[in-house]
C-alpha cells in the first residue's frame, strides 16, 4: 500500500483529499504547513507528496527546493496541487524546482488519481523529477521573488476590485436611505396634509346646511384624489433612480416625445437642436425633461417657446434649456430645487436635480427675471457622445 503525504492548510481540501485517498486503498498522511510536512517526512519518508503552495510557516515552494536537496527524500515523487498559483510561469518555476506534476485545483477525483497513479508508477529518480542542473541559489531567489511578485500584484488587484464593489454597495445603501428618507417625507407630510384636507371636506358634506356647495365639496375632494395620486407617481420616478444600467441616450427624440406628452392646451413651440447627442445615463432622464419642459408651461407666464441647445466647455458640454417666459425671481434661485413639505408643484425641480446629481451631472439656473428661464446641465467629458 503506497503512502502519501498531505501538506494543505486548509481543512475542509485536506479532509476531501485524505477521504479521496484513504476510499482508493492509500495510505494517508497530513501536515498543515511545508515545515511539518519535512518534518514528517525525513522521519518516515512516504511514497508521494502532495502539497499546495500558499501555506504558512513554509510555503509549497520552499518544500519541493528542500525536499529534493534532501538524499532521502529526492527521488520521491512531488505534485503541486494548487488553486493559488494558476499562471503557466508559476508552473515553469514549479518544474524547474524539480515537481513531477502541476495539478490546478479543483480537479475531478478521477483524472487526480489518474495523475497520482501514473507518477507512483513511474521510476523513481528520473531526470524529469530533478532540478534543472545550472541554476544557483542566486537564481532560484531570483525566480522565486518574481512569482511572489506576480502573485501579490494579482491579490492587490483582487483587493481594489473588491474596495470596487463594496463602494458600489456603499452607494447603493447611501441612495436606499435617502429614497427611504423621502418615502417617509411623503407619506407622513404630503399625503398626510392631502387625507386630512379630504375628511374636512367629507364632514363638510356631512352638513345639511351646506347642501347648497355639495358640488363644489366633492370637486375639491376629487382633486385632493388626483393631487395624492400624482404625488405618489413622482415618488415611483424618484424611488426607480439608479435601479437600471446607464446606457446611450438620444437627447433630442426624447425631448420632442416628452413635449408631445404634456397637456395640449398650450401653444408653446418646440426648438431642439441637438443633432446626434448622446448621454450615457438612466433611461429615467426622460422624466427630466418633461419635469424641465412641465415648470415652465406651468410657471412660465406667457411662455410662447422653449428651446434646446448645447455648447462644449472645459468641463465637457453644456446642455441648455430656456424659455421666453417671466423667468425666476432672483431671490428663488438658491430654494429653486428645494422641495417644500405639501408643495406638489415644487416636486419635479427636486427630482431633476436630484437624479443628475445621482448620474454624475449639475443643474443651474441662469436666466434674468423678466427674459425668462435658463437652465444649464453640465454633462462630464465620457458621459456624451455624438452619434
Amino acid at each position: 500500500m503506497a503512502r502519501i503525504l498531505l501538506a494543505d492548510d486548509n481543512p475542509q481540501n485536506l479532509y476531501l483529499l485524505e477521504s479521496l485517498l484513504k476510499s482508493n486503498g492509500f495510505e494517508v498522511a497530513a501536515a498543515v504547513n511545508g515545515a511539518e510536512a519535512l518534518d514528517d517526512a525525513v522521519k518516515n519518508p512516504p511514497d508521494l507528496i502532495v502539497a499546495d503552495i500558499l501555506m504558512p510557516v513554509m510555503d509549497g515552494f520552499e518544500l519541493c527546493r528542500r525536499w529534493r536537496a534532501d538524499d532521502h527524500l529526492k527521488t520521491v515523487p512531488f505534485i503541486f496541487y494548487t488553486a493559488t498559483y494558476t499562471d503557466p510561469r508559476d508552473e515553469q518555476f514549479a518544474k524547474s524546482l524539480g515537481a513531477d506534476r502541476f495539478i490546478v485545483k479543483p480537479q475531478k477525483p478521477d483524472l487526480l488519481l489518474q495523475e497520482i497513479r501514473e507518477v507512483l508508477s513511474e521510476p523513481r529518480g528520473r531526470a524529469g523529477s530533478k532540478p534543472a542542473p545550472g541554476r544557483d541559489a542566486q537564481e532560484l531567489l531570483q525566480e522565486y521573488t518574481e512569482v511572489l511578485f506576480r502573485k501579490l500584484e494579482k491579490k492587490v488587484r483582487q483587493l481594489e476590485n473588491e474596495i470596487a464593489g463594496h463602494q458600489k454597495a456603499e452607494e447603493r445603501i447611501l441612495l436606499a436611505n435617502r429614497k427611504l428618507a423621502l418615502m417617509t417625507e411623503v407619506t407622513y407630510q404630503d399625503i398626510q396634509n392631502k387625507v386630512t384636507a379630504l375628511r374636512g371636506f367629507s364632514e363638510l358634506l356631512r352638513d345639511p346646511g351646506r347642501e347648497k356647495d355639495r358640488m363644489l365639496f366633492i370637486q375639491k375632494q376629487v382633486e385632493i384624489l388626483e393631487t395624492i395620486q400624482n404625488l405618489i407617481k413622482k415618488t415611483k420616478d424618484y424611488q426607480q433612480m439608479g435601479m437600471v444600467d446607464s446606457r446611450w441616450i438620444e437627447i433630442e427624440p426624447i425631448i420632442r416625445l416628452q413635449m408631445s406628452l404634456q397637456s395640449q392646451k398650450h401653444s408653446i413651440s418646440l426648438k431642439c437642436d441637438l443633432p446626434g447627442l448622446e448621454i450615457l445615463t438612466d433611461p429615467l432622464i426622460a422624466r427630466v425633461f418633461y419635469n424641465l419642459i412641465h415648470n415652465t408651461i406651468m410657471h412660465g407666464g406667457d411662455v410662447t417657446r422653449i428651446s434646446f441647445s448645447f455648447r462644449e466647455v472645459p468641463e465637457g458640454l453644456i446642455l441648455v434649456c430656456e424659455d421666453d417666459g417671466i423667468g425666476i425671481q432672483p431671490d428663488d434661485n438658491d430654494t429653486l430645487f428645494d422641495r417644500i413639505a405639501g408643495g406638489e408643484g415644487k416636486f419635479g425641480l427636486f427630482f431633476v436635480r436630484e437624479f443628475l446629481t445621482l448620474s454624475g451631472m449639475t443643474i443651474r439656473q441662469t436666466g434674468n427675471f423678466g427674459h425668462g428661464a435658463r437652465f444649464e446641465i453640465t454633462v462630464p467629458y465620457g458621459m456624451y457622445r455624438f452619434s
